[in-house]
């Protein structure tokens, strides 16, 4: 039995312990984000809170570190909008490693339902909207953090908020953008984890409930 408990010891390191870790929570500004980033605050994270409303994030990172007794700041807000051009994203993201000198995990988590449409109504430009922020900005985030964490030696933890409505038993009518773009997102995480583990950066999915993600 000890055997076995040490063995899922060394599968939980490097997150048998929260107290330090880097954490960059993108949707940060409202619902699971905003919950995810008080949460994280509360373990011993230090969060880095992204999304487009700066204002939201910074009474966010003010109620984080108010309750920190830390005599420096452990969250810090980030500018950040998906459906930006990737060299704005980039740059973005860089500002965001520099924020605490490096991030141990990325918790994919922006994403844009839009509005309820037939796939005969939908519009190019909300299909657009959708797929650049639920799949290519959470693509774009991966590859640049993830890159930043290859070339430091970080063993580090991508994760991408999903959504059972991406799972073929989800399906519901009137969602073909937001169901389809979180079917790609669990699949472009399923590939990342076997791209990405030869580098020591593991790489998992969750998939909640529509309500659950506004």
């Amino acid at each position: 039995m000890a055997s076995n408990s040490i063995k899922v010891s060394d599968q939980l390191e490097p997150w048998s312990n929260f107290e330090g870790k880097v954490v960059l929570v993108t949707g940060a500004s409202s619902g699971l984000g905003w919950d995810f980033s008080i949460n994280l605050g509360k373990t011993g994270c230090k969060v880095i809170a992204a999304a487009r409303r700066l204002d939201r994030l910074q009474s966010l990172c003010n109620l984080i570190n108010d309750s920190s007794s830390s005599k420096t700041p452990v969250a810090v807000p980030l500018e950040l909008d998906l459906t930006a051009d990737p060299p704005v994203i980039e740059a973005a993201l860089r500002k965001a490693w520099t924020a605490f000198g490096h991030i141990d995990a990325l918790i994919n988590n922006a994403g844009f339902r839009g509005s309820k449409s037939s796939i005969l109504k939908l519009s190019n430009e909300e299909w657009n909207r959708v797929y650049k922020t639920n799949v290519e900005g959470a693509w774009l985030c991966s590859k640049y953090v993830g890159s930043s964490m290859k070339d430091a030696g970080i063993k580090g933890s991508i994760i991408s908020i999903s959504s059972v409505f991406g799972l073929n038993r989800g399906a519901a009518t009137d969602t073909v953008a937001y169901s389809s773009s979180k079917a790609a997102l669990q699949t472009l995480t399923t590939v990342m984890a076997v791209d990405l583990v030869f580098n020591c950066i593991s790489t998992i999915e969750l998939n909640l409930s529509l309500k659950a993600s506004q």
